[in-house]
């Protein structure tokens, strides 16, 4: 009976495609009358070759494809800097790197690409502050960011005061640190800026201040899109547990 029932269901579903999607109403009389053979050659005609158009389809087997091999990018864009070493390539080599949280040797390959560029390119010094500063270089970071050009772009300047907030909190400048953040909390996207003024309130023992910070977060929060919340949770989770901590 449950193969029956099963059987039904998969019939239904395929004649349903059929009339979604436009497909000749051929198919339904071989759904219908020899479903094993009709369903497997409509998956086979009609479905299978569009799953690889699929965006969804397309992303699930990329993440497969990474959780099997993580570092297949990193080969890829290695191949492609010996092959040719471009600023391009070696850019797309450092951030293969980067997204393995290989700073350090990303660093050499921004640096590369830096020393070939013909012009002080804002976005190769971007690169390599970024990476200075999460591989634990506090001076190198900084040399990169004061090296920058000027520019009008006011979400770029607030991506370097980010930048700079940063490297002052890790470097133990604390106050700076916070001017720099509440400078820019507002217009910078996402938690992150607010979660780091809450986490250096309550290292300074402004609880009360904290706690109005966090409570921002958590209403904020139910305003994110879940890609970003899933992106982001442990810093949530921090955030949601700091604030019960708090009271």
């Amino acid at each position: 009976m449950l193969w029956i029932a099963v059987t039904i269901a998969l019939q239904v579903a395929c004649i349903v495609h059929v009339f979604r999607h436009g497909r000749n109403t051929a198919w339904v009389m071989a759904i219908a009358f020899l479903p094993a053979i009709g369903m497997i050659a409509y998956f086979i005609v009609e479905i299978m070759p569009n799953l690889s158009r699929d965006r969804r389809v397309n992303q699930v087997k990329a993440n497969i494809a990474d959780s099997m091999d993580p570092e297949r990018h990193i080969r890829a864009a290695r191949d492609a800097v010996e092959f040719s070493d471009t600023v391009a390539n070696l850019l797309a080599y450092g951030d293969a790197l980067v997204a393995r949280e290989r700073y350090d040797q990303a660093l050499d390959q921004f640096r590369r690409a830096e020393r070939k560029s013909p012009h002080n390119d804002r976005a190769i010094g971007m690169r390599i502050a970024e990476a200075a500063y999460e591989a634990g270089h506090v001076d190198a970071a900084l040399a990169a960011l004061d090296g920058l050009p000027e520019t009008g772009s006011q979400s770029e300047r607030d991506r370097r005061d980010l930048l700079r907030a940063k490297v002052a909190e890790q470097d133990g400048r604390s106050a700076d640190a916070l001017t720099l953040y509440r400078s820019i909390v507002d217009r910078v996207p996402g938690d992150e800026v607010r979660c780091r003024i809450a986490a250096l309130l309550i290292a300074a023992g402004d609880k009360r201040g904290a706690r109005a910070v966090l409570q921002e977060v958590e209403m904020r929060k139910k305003r994110t899109p879940p890609a970003m919340l899933k992106a982001n949770a442990e810093m949530y989770d921090w955030a949601k547990r700091m604030l019960a901590e708090l009271g």
